[in-house]
């Protein structure tokens, strides 16, 4: 059984992919972790995100 990714790691290439937009398979290569499973927690992180800030936004 592989380890879980921790939590930073997934804001970090989460915050990368919204301030540069790069691909998934681009952040794959740049933090080392497989684009499907960049692919399967974006949304959570995200999700987690928009949920924090959502008194700062219209």
């Amino acid at each position: 059984m592989r380890n879980a990714i921790p939590a930073r790691p997934k804001l970090e290439i989460a915050l990368r992919f919204l301030a540069s937009g790069d691909s998934y398979q681009t952040l794959a290569i740049m933090f080392r972790i497989p684009a499907n499973t960049i692919s399967s927690f974006m949304p959570e992180v995200l999700t987690a995100i928009t949920t924090s800030l959502q008194e700062y936004m219209k």
